[in-house]
């Protein structure tokens, strides 16, 4: 199925649709970037001043724990800036909602899930642990803050990245004409974000890594493509997340 993304004006060229994913990419990293330090700053100073933030994690360089939900807000102000900025120009044609699109969400959520921990499973088999750099820094956030946790984990970092991959970067693809380049594109770009540098597993460990959040990546995108829905793409990243919330603090006895 065609996806239904109203084609307007002139279709940029390969190398135009190219410079201005890269010129929004880095603009909404800074925009993410700017945001921890300012944060990361103000916490700071809220440590030193004696007021308590719960505790501390070396790996955020004794910053409080609470730095990793409230983080990802910057994510979601980042989307939203390049949403406002680029929305005249990528357009988009509301398709009504269908109970089955819901249906094919849900099961394609459940599916993506299923498939990146049965992928951890089986590289842990093998004697290779390709569990997120994250995780434990989550679960120190969890129980220190958890309704902010999941409120940020489930909902607000959906919400910003799909703004930033989904509905501007791949929309602007798929309004070129180049749906396959912008998947692959953002796919890759989707799993950087989430895994950026190989860790201390080594080069094969972050491939898996990588291989596993782009085909999530992936995923979304064609929800959007499919769909015509930006909200769509939103709730299947919102049941992905959700699902993997709930396996993460099963595993950890939460």
């Amino acid at each position: 199925m065609q996806a239904p993304i109203a084609l307007t004006g002139r279709p940029l060229s390969l190398g135009r649709l190219l410079a201005h994913t890269a010129i929004d990419a880095v603009a909404a990293a800074a925009v993410v970037l700017g945001f921890v330090f300012l944060l990361s700053v103000g916490l700071g100073i809220a440590q030193k001043s004696g007021v308590d933030l719960g505790p501390a994690d070396p790996l955020l360089r004794g910053l409080p724990v609470l730095l990793v939900p409230l983080s990802l807000f910057g994510t979601l102000l980042a989307g939203a800036l390049l949403w406002l900025v680029r929305r005249p120009a990528l357009p988009l044609v509301t398709v009504p909602w269908r109970m089955r699109t819901v249906l094919l969400i849900l099961v394609i959520a459940v599916l993506m899930q299923a498939g990146a921990i049965a992928l951890s499973a089986a590289a842990r088999h093998f004697g290779s642990d390709i569990t997120g750099s994250n995780i434990a820094v989550v679960l120190a956030a969890y129980a220190e803050a958890p309704v902010l946790t999941l409120f940020a984990a489930v909902l607000i970092a959906p919400l910003g990245e799909e703004l930033i991959f989904r509905r501007v970067l791949l929309h602007r693809f798929a309004q070129a004409g180049r749906s396959t380049l912008g998947l692959v594109l953002t796919s890759v770009g989707f799993a950087l974000i989430h895994e950026p540098l190989p860790g201390s597993e080594g080069l094969f460990a972050w491939l898996l890594k990588l291989s596993t959040y782009a085909l999530l990546g992936f995923g979304f995108g064609q929800m959007y493509l499919r769909t015509g829905r930006f909200d769509a793409a939103v709730l299947g990243h919102v049941l992905v997340n959700a699902f993997g919330m709930g396996a993460l603090l099963l595993g950890a006895g939460a």
